[in-house]
């Protein structure tokens, strides 16, 4: 599951005049550091915590059909990502309203602020998400990630070109606005003064998630060094980038497997066989997806920086078990009130597979692994006489 969210600021009361005119000071200075220009203009609105809300559960349910929704939840509690009680959607939108102060929508192509956000912090806000009404004119957001499908890892990748993009473009604007007089760097420094008690307790897992596109995003589009923002934004990257996307969380994590030619490490198509003869009758297929090896991670141990750590060049955002992930796909077979899921992985070596079958937690009663080669199998829930061949399908060269 890929959520995207914008990280702002929430207090005073803001008016739509005072909007207008905080966005349109931020354009001339966006479109110069992004390289492009604006083909029509974005409208600009300002709403109320409760519509943002409501409006965030629209386009989740948008974008992830409910049941993918309900299965994406299912499998993550059989697999010990999420605890059994977790509610993954309304973690998320209790997470936005603690963070959000604005947000760009492709479907309507208007910017809406929150009305409890002081005019001071706009300019801020505008400079990121204008930035995503920019290249969705040039890009198609959506419609770009409505064609990955079930491909929630290359899903993740997209976002993190996205928000990685967007990220840069206000730090080079907050940077430049700051230098000229135009901005206060308290007012800019206040961003960290934001809350992040739901944001910090959220399951690791699903932190690493939402943080990665901002965080990863900006490294992987400087290609992991930091320090080159100083040269300012890197246009030509950018565009590259999203006219060639990332295919996976790995290559988001490793950007040389993506920039350096000799390095470039495409993911793997994973297929699962057929697994209604095997369980049998009443069993169908009520969801599927791809971990990638950022989710992969949080299966074997890989930690999740809080808010105060992002910054950290050690951020634990992967570690020896689940680098050199190749590929994956899971399923999740239901009957009645059963369910089973099934995670099929290959890696890049035998070792990388040796390393993350060592790594899988073994104090999981109704886990199983099987390994043979460079295929890791992995069957959790209700699979009884059936595990051993459920394993087997899903180790087969």
């Amino acid at each position: 599951m890929v959520f995207v969210a914008s990280l702002g600021w929430s207090a005073g009361t803001l008016t739509p005049e005072e909007a207008q005119r905080a966005v349109a000071e931020v354009l001339p200075q966006l479109e110069a550091i992004r390289g492009v220009k604006f083909v029509k203009p974005v409208p600009v609105a300002v709403i109320d915590d409760a519509k943002a809300r409501a409006y965030a559960l629209e386009r989740f349910k948008r974008m992830t059909p409910e049941a993918k929704i309900r299965a994406d939840q299912a499998a993550y509690r059989l697999l010990g990502l999420v605890p059994a009680d977790t509610d993954v959607l309304k973690t998320l939108l209790d997470v936005l309203e603690e963070q959000a102060g604005g947000f760009y929508d492709p479907q309507t192509k208007s910017f809406y602020l929150l009305d409890d956000m002081p005019e001071t912090m706009t300019p801020l806000l505008a400079a990121h998400e204008m930035t995503h009404a920019l290249e969705d004119q040039r890009y198609d957001i959506d419609g770009r990630l409505e064609k990955l499908g079930d491909d929630d890892d290359a899903a993740l990748a997209l976002s993190a070109v996205a928000e990685g993009s967007a990220t840069l473009a206000s730090a080079v604007y907050v940077a430049g606005a700051i230098s000229s007089g135009k901005l206060d760097a308290k007012d800019a420094a206040a961003v960290d003064q934001v809350s992040t008690e739901r944001l910090n307790a959220m399951p690791p897992v699903l932190r690493r998630q939402l943080l990665a596109p901002y965080v990863l995003g900006m490294t992987f589009l400087l290609r992991g060094h930091m320090r080159a923002i100083a040269k300012g934004f890197p246009k030509d990257d950018v565009n590259a980038a999203w006219a060639k996307p990332p295919r996976s969380s790995e290559q988001i994590i490793h950007p040389e497997k993506y920039w350096d030619a000799d390095k470039r490490d495409n993911p793997v198509r994973v297929t699962i066989q057929d697994a209604a003869p095997v369980l049998g009758k009443g069993w169908t297929r009520a969801g599927s997806g791809i971990l990638g090896e950022l989710t992969i991670g949080s299966l074997v141990g890989a930690g999740a920086p809080d808010a105060a750590e992002l910054a950290s060049p050690e951020a634990d955002w992967s570690n020896a078990a689940a680098s050199g992930w190749g590929g994956d796909r899971f399923e999740l077979w239901t009957r009645g009130d059963q369910s089973v899921v099934l995670l099929s992985t290959v890696w890049d070596t035998e070792r990388d597979a040796e390393e993350f079958e060592r790594a899988l937690p073994r104090d999981r009663e109704a886990m199983r692994v099987l390994r043979r080669g460079k295929k890791v199998g992995v069957v959790a829930g209700a699979a009884g006489e059936h595990r051993t061949p459920l394993l087997e399908s899903l180790v087969k060269p």
